[in-house]
């Protein structure tokens, strides 16, 4: 799903940024009608299209008259048509879409102008009908005096009648036959070309047998009254209660002010009035609710009491009914917010698709904002949000500032320039369905929104840790001072990861100059962190293909919106600056005006440029930029993990494929292998971290749907087969026509070409050869987070959180590498071998072996499965990863002790059974071993 904006804008950035943070202002009183917004000037772009003729006294000879101007032809044609278009589809229509009642019962419905009719819905079967209760009962005065009562405070605050009368646009609906009169004024109206009656279908009044109340659009009383049609009265109706019962639930805003939206737009649906009535409305009715909301006296006094009261008797009716203690959980467990909540199949020319789900909610109301109108001035300015109107949030985020609260609304904002936006003052852009659906992630010291995203399940904000990846990648400081130099402890450290970056570097060149394998073209394209660039070649050459076109043709649009998110995971820049460490290439004394001590090391490297990465200015542009870590390793271990964990069919190859990306960073010399390490902890750490999100979950859930089902067609199609584990074995794309790839190097020294060599590769790359500098050999450490990434394997699909994270332990390398100390696991965690393993279970469900290196993942349960008898006084033999090719046949035999006991891993921990894979020479064992009771 496209939330929009997954990142702040820079327009709203710079709102939540620049503006200074200050406590909730007061705001200017609202309680005299001079103080009111001024609905004529507001709407007062209607000029443009339409010059009205003085109207002083509603007199018969001056009523309905106007001309229409050249530059209003075109707009005021398409408000015809599309009047016509949505009254004759709700005409037509004689099926229910709501399972009771057709659109033009809905529609007559709400002409009563009577909000607990038309919210009746808005808050789906259950919560409606708690509500209703409520108000019936006398349970909800405060509400029910703020919104629902015929003087409702809030709902009779701003009139229309004024605007009508100025404007003075007749209805769409008269004619000669029923009116005496059409639209032209039996011709004293220079229509300019305009029709003069239009085809509507007038509904007829309606007698509901459930409540024998007969409703009725009243066309005859509307010509007589008179009762202009721009601006619409009942849309101002519609949304000052949907906005302001939006503000007392904000939990179910989103639904709420798209039910708004409809009975705005089945205003047009009886042929009363065109969409630009409704747009008017709308905007009428948001500056409204934001007078009373940003009167202090009144929101004390009316609205926070109202709130309390709603949310205290909604709470007690759903605890009552057992859907929960909260009103959240109530929400949640009713799916009010969701495909349980307020929906509709009426669908028109301009909202497409029936409401079903909080999403498609977002996109009925984001269309009625427009209606399909061309922009009728400047597209693209920067964000405008009308003063006052943050406090249309405040109960939803009540714990944000203004400036943050107005950020919110910027970034969820529309593009400027639709009809009325040169002088509505920002209310045109208003998203409100959006906005009550923002989840907002401020810095830890909460003065800055480091992100927005909507489409979330409840409007939330949560605060960033103290920059949880410069936490994670610490160690590196113990070998490192930033604005001094190497230390001590780091100097036999940073000499390796020296000595590897030369080396790498140096080979890749050579054998591009030799035309042995140009790993340096791969370098230069994985540098443009493109995941359809870098992944497709994962998944093999045909099922890569089919995922290339689908990013390209726009099949795949949830996989490449899921995707950006996890982009967004995890940051390296604050890291960065933190450790500030120089590039390989340049000159390592004198960085950035600091002259630091290499304790030993060289000053410069010998670093072979790439041609092709060069004359893109590449080098001069990363030169003051700090190498640790690898920012386009962490953004390639982002998009990496995040495909991975929806694909995770291709879970290995995946994985395998980004570390590659991430070792062409020391291919181009531009960065060391503890940058890569570091990139790797940070990338994973983002996906995993991100995937604990409900709503992020969902959206992981919906881009993997597409995703299979997108490949599966494609498959099934060229005859490869009706699902895509058929596919993946007829095209082989896990084996000779698979991810390939024949470099190699000094750490990685066997060519990639299936299964067991990829696992091989990815091991060598998590630790790039270097010594252990912590203790080798402690007990397992799985981040809580990290069984995320593994819920998608089909063949796990029966294990429990307890049981994937014993696969993690039991696959994850040793303890003590660099980087291991500060990563809470995240540093031993082997996805490559995670995604490729055979579970074996007891009959008590105890992981007992686990085995790597399969093209299917699965799990099997043995029973009465032998355990191995403990002869090693509670160790197990595993090997520690490879080094360089002179140390691999001794780290073939030669075992690392390691404690088998599953430990720290979190809240589900078991730690009484453990299996561990050993990698030897490509060959991959499992060694099952005894049960370890704690």
């Amino acid at each position: 799903m496209k939330r929009a904006l997954k990142l702040v804008s820079a327009s709203a950035l710079a709102l939540a940024t620049l503006v200074p943070a200050t406590a909730a202002q007061a705001a200017t009183s609202y309680t005299s009608d001079s103080n009111k917004p001024n609905v004529v000037t507001l709407l007062g772009e209607y000029n443009n299209w339409w010059t009205p003729k003085a109207n002083a006294s509603n007199a018969s000879d001056d009523v309905y008259r106007g001309t229409v101007s050249d530059a209003g032809k075109s707009v005021l044609s398409k408000n015809d048509e599309l009047t016509e278009s949505i009254n004759n589809a709700t005409a037509s229509n004689t099926a229910t879409v709501d399972g009771t009642h057709t659109q033009a019962q809905r529609a007559l419905i709400d002409a009563d102008q009577n909000a607990k009719e038309t919210y009746a819905d808005a808050l789906g079967p259950i919560l409606s009908k708690f509500l209703t209760t409520g108000l019936s009962d006398g349970s909800l005065p405060k509400t029910n005096n703020l919104l629902f009562a015929n003087n409702a405070t809030v709902t009779t605050y701003l009139g229309t009648g004024a605007a009508k009368q100025y404007f003075n646009y007749p209805r769409p609906f008269f004619t000669v036959a029923s009116d005496t009169q059409n639209r032209s004024m039996n011709g004293d109206n220079n229509l300019n070309g305009l029709k003069a009656e239009l085809n509507i279908s007038r509904i007829p009044d309606w007698t509901d047998s459930s409540t024998g109340m007969t409703h009725s659009a009243s066309y005859a009383s509307m010509f007589g009254a008179p009762s202009q049609a721009f601006p619409s009265g009942h849309t101002t109706y519609a949304y000052s209660s949907g906005i302001g019962l939006a503000t007392l639930l904000p939990e179910l805003g989103t639904e709420i002010v798209t039910r708004a939206s409809e009975a705005g737009n089945n205003r047009i649906a009886l042929g009363v009035h065109y969409p630009l009535d409704v747009m008017g409305g709308r905007i009428n009715g948001e500056a409204a609710n934001t007078a009373r909301w940003s009167d202090e006296s009144f929101r004390n006094d009316q609205l926070l009491p109202a709130r309390d009261e709603l949310v205290n008797y909604m709470t007690a009716q759903c605890k009552a009914a057992g859907y929960g203690d909260t009103l959240q959980a109530c929400i949640d467990k009713t799916g009010a917010n969701a495909k349980a909540g307020y929906t509709n199949t009426f669908t028109d020319a301009v909202s497409t698709k029936p409401v079903t789900d909080r999403a498609s909610a977002i996109t009925a109301y984001t269309s009625r904002m427009t209606y399909g109108f061309t922009q009728t001035s400047a597209s693209g300015k920067a964000a405008v949000v009308p003063e006052g109107s943050e406090n249309l949030l405040l109960t939803a985020f009540p714990t944000l500032t203004d400036a943050q609260r107005k950020a919110i609304l910027a970034a969820s904002e529309i593009d400027s320039g639709y009809p009325f936006d040169s002088s509505s003052n920002g209310y045109e852009r208003l998203n409100l369905a959006k906005a009550y659906s923002a989840k907002v992630t401020l810095s830890a010291d909460k003065q800055n929104i480091l992100s927005i995203t909507f489409g979330n399940s409840k409007p939330s904000v949560s605060v960033s840790s103290t920059d949880a990846i410069t936490g994670l990648l610490a160690d590196f400081g113990t070998y490192w001072k930033a604005g001094v130099g190497v230390t001590d402890e780091g100097k036999s450290v940073l000499k390796h990861d020296d000595d590897l970056t030369v080396s790498i570097n140096n080979k890749a060149a050579t054998e591009t100059a030799s035309g042995t394998n140009d790993q340096q073209a791969r370098a230069v394209v994985d540098a443009e962190m493109n995941s359809e660039k870098t992944l497709h070649d994962a998944l093999g050459t045909v099922i890569g293909g089919y995922y290339e076109d689908g990013v390209n043709n726009g099949s795949l649009e949830k996989t490449s919106d899921y995707l950006d998110d996890m982009s967004a995971s995890a940051s390296t820049g604050k890291a960065k600056t933190a450790f500030s460490h120089p590039r390989p290439y340049v000159d390592r004394v004198n960085y950035n005006g600091t002259t630091l001590n290499l304790n030993g090391l060289q000053q410069t490297l010998g670093i072979k440029k790439v041609a092709a990465y060069e004359e893109q200015g590449q080098y001069n542009g990363l030169a003051a930029s700090g190498s640790f870590p690898s920012g386009h390793t962490t953004s390639a271990f982002t998009q990496g993990a995040g495909l991975a964990s929806i694909l995770p069919e291709f879970g290995t190859q995946i994985m395998t494929r980004v570390s590659e990306a991430g070792n062409n960073r020391i291919v181009l010399g531009v960065h060391y292998p503890l940058d890569i390490m570091g990139g790797h902890i940070a990338g994973q750490y983002g996906v995993a971290t991100a995937l604990g999100d409900e709503d992020t979950r969902s959206e992981a859930n919906s881009a993997r749907e597409e995703l299979v089902n997108y490949l599966t067609s494609r498959c099934k199609a060229d005859g490869y087969g009706d699902t895509l584990e058929a596919c993946i074995t007829a095209t082989d794309a896990k084996g000779s026509k698979g991810y390939q790839n024949a470099f190699t190097d000094s750490v990685s020294t066997e060519a990639v070409s299936g299964t067991t060599s990829e696992i091989s590769a990815y091991t060598s790359r998590m630790t790039y050869g270097f010594a252990q500098t912590g203790k080798a050999g402690q007990a397992a450490v799985v981040p809580d987070a990290a069984v995320n990434l593994l819920r998608d394997v089909p063949g796990y699909s029966t294990l429990t959180d307890a049981q994937l994270k014993e696969v993690l332990a039991m696959t994850e390398i040793d303890s003590g590498y660099p980087l291991d100390a500060s990563s809470e696991g995240w540093g031993r965690i082997n996805l490559a071998a995670a995604y490729s393993s055979k579970v074996t279970l007891n009959t008590k469900g105890d992981v007992i072996a686990v085995t790597t290196g399969q093209n299917v993942a699965s799990v099997e349960t043995q029973s009465d499965a032998p355990t191995k008898p403990d002869t090693n006084n509670g160790k197990s033999d595993t090997p520690a990863p490879s080094a360089t090719t002179k140390d691999k046949a001794a780290a073939d035999t030669t075992a690392a002790k390691k404690n088998g006991a599953l430990a720290t891993t979190g809240a589900q921990s078991s730690g009484i059974i453990v299996a561990f894979v050993v990698l030897l020479s490509g060959a991959v064992l499992t060694l099952v071993l005894r049960k370890r009771v704690r």
